[in-house]
């Protein structure tokens, strides 16, 4: 892996008469779609924030009226961060940015020589993992081509070549073994939405990503093996609407494509002896063993992983309890896996929408009249009975399905549920002036 550019075409020439064909959309800011995230799962990983499989939150989200949603606008509950980053969920990773910080994150992507990230780090703001920054397809290229590069030389090797040394300068240097989880994690080959290249994907190993833009403005794939680094971008060099594109379905068969030209090669050795350390992992969370979690793997991990938390859902008794958010939808999108899964019994609950401290807003119905906001709780009790009051006015009660609908007026609430055995949680929320006006 030399670092150099083989090949570099800008544009499409099969329409040159048409405005655009000849620019160089390869060294354009486009959105950025998903094509970041595995630049977060590795700083994470590098951190101990998470494990490779630490179980991600994938519940509706609000934080300040962002409101991220997943591709196919579904959640799982709760996910391991590897398979989040293999289906590229927008919930968990956005999570992951909030806790990682937004600061940080556009500092590292900086370091990595994304030149066209020119606005301050709290003007993109969490959507920064969703699009909300431009990158150029060629800097991009070169950022996963350094991040495998790095991965396979040792650092005598770099201090010892000039070249590389300058390459290297300002490079965030990932711990190694959270670069070989990334790899690993992309390297997934079920996934959906892009099984028609099982087949392709099968003939050799490589990590790849794909990434689609809001309103299908610009489809990405970047596929990354120990010889090569292949990126594809596809789109409107004018920047408008693609309808039908994606990176899974428009750019991804291009990237493979180009791969199956190239000479096969090898693929990433595992870590290095010293540039891991080896630790217990429930199986169940991801997360470091305790003495409860009763199925663990021992794992290469990365240096800084012991600063992980340990496993936050075994029990004294054995029994794997997730907060009732995660619990509700994981059990609706598996039941039959997660039907031994034992529930708590303390009549815990949880609000699933809206977040504490959201800022909503009221809309008017199509017949003009005032609409009204859903809030939904989740209860471990299947057969809890909840009572609803909104600044200390009840609302009514709920059996099995949680859910109230209300019309509150511009300005703070309290939301504050009760179920038959005394438990109470409450729900600070703001409701915007004019929102339904």
């Amino acid at each position: 892996h030399s670092g150099e550019v083989v090949a570099r075409v800008g544009n499409s020439d099969r329409q040159r008469s048409r405005n655009g064909a000849m620019v160089d959309i390869s060294a354009s800011p486009r959105s950025s779609g998903s094509i970041l995230k595995p630049l977060l799962y590795t700083a994470a990983l590098q951190d101990g924030q998470i494990l490779p499989n630490t179980l991600l939150k994938d519940t509706p989200m609000n934080i300040d009226g962002f409101k991220p949603r997943n591709f196919d606008r579904s959640y799982s509950g709760a996910v391991p961060a590897s398979e989040a980053l293999a289906r590229s969920l927008n919930v968990p990773f956005v999570g992951l940015l909030r806790d990682y910080g937004v600061e940080r994150f556009d500092e590292l992507l900086r370091r990595c020589k994304l030149s066209s990230l020119k606005r301050k780090a709290s003007d993109y703001g969490l959507s920064l993992i969703l699009g909300g920054a431009e990158v150029r397809l060629d800097e991009l290229c070169r950022a996963y081509a350094d991040l495998a590069l790095y991965y396979c030389l040792d650092d005598e090797s770099i201090r010892n070549d000039a070249m590389l040394k300058e390459r290297f300068r300002d490079f965030p240097f990932f711990d190694r073994t959270a670069v070989w989880h990334c790899l690993e994690a992309l390297s997934t080959v079920n996934r959906p939405d892009e099984m028609d290249w099982r087949r392709i994907s099968s003939v050799r190993k490589i990590a790849w990503k794909t990434g689609t833009s809001w309103g299908y403005r610009d489809a990405w794939a970047i596929g990354i093996s120990p010889d090569y680094v292949v990126g594809v971008w596809a789109g409107n060099a004018d920047g408008h609407s693609a309808p039908g594109i994606s990176g899974a379905r428009t750019a991804g068969p291009v990237m493979f494509g180009i791969f199956s030209l190239l000479p096969r090669g090898s693929s990433f050795p595992e870590p290095r002896y010293g540039d891991y350390v080896v630790a217990e992992v429930c199986r169940n969370s991801g997360m470091l063993k305790t003495p409860y979690c009763e199925s663990c793997d021992s794992l290469k991990l990365p240096l800084n992983a012991l600063r992980s938390r340990p496993c936050a859902y075994h029990k004294s008794d054995g029994s794997f309890v997730l907060p009732p958010a995660m619990d509700w939808y994981m059990r609706r999108r598996h039941p039959e896996a997660y039907s031994s899964v034992r529930r708590d019994t303390d009549g815990d609950m949880e609000f699933i929408y809206p977040e504490n401290g959201s800022v909503l807003s009221v809309t008017r119905q199509m017949d003009g009249s005032r609409g009204g906001i859903v809030f939904r709780l989740a209860h471990k009790n299947p057969d809890a009975v909840i009572y609803w009051h909104l600044d200390q006015d009840y609302m009514g009660c709920t059996t099995l399905i949680h859910t109230m609908t209300l019309c509150p007026d511009a300005g703070r609430h309290v939301l504050t549920v009760t179920d038959q055995e005394g438990n109470s949680r409450s729900l600070d929320f703001t409701v915007q002036k004019g929102s339904s006006d």
